[in-house]
């Protein structure tokens, strides 16, 4: 069974180890905002973790873009957890909320 970023609520789908690189967008606790590339750690079909520098609230919407080929996945995502990663980078859960071809 696989648990969420407490360790306490289970979660509806198992992660999986997914590194890929990515685009992130949105707005930081800050209130700036922010359009950087990252990388993605871990992914089901419910989410994905992905790492990034910015600090963000939970709730938080984001846009993730992935290209494949000619094609770019563009997903409207919520943050979900944040959990300290190293000096620099946060491990951010978000959920999808949907996803368009473009």
């Amino acid at each position: 069974m696989a648990f969420g970023s407490d360790n306490t609520i289970p979660r509806k789908q198992p992660r999986f180890e997914v590194r890929m690189p990515i685009k992130v967008s949105g707005i930081d606790k800050g209130g700036n905002y922010f359009s950087i590339s990252a990388e993605t750690v871990n992914g089901s079909t419910d989410g994905m973790g992905i790492l990034l520098d910015r600090e963000l609230d939970p709730y938080t919407a984001l846009v993730i873009l992935i290209p494949r080929g000619q094609c770019v996945l563009q997903l409207q995502t919520e943050v979900r957890h944040i959990t300290p990663f190293d000096s620099s980078k946060r491990l951010i859960g978000v959920k999808f909320r949907k996803a368009v071809v473009v």
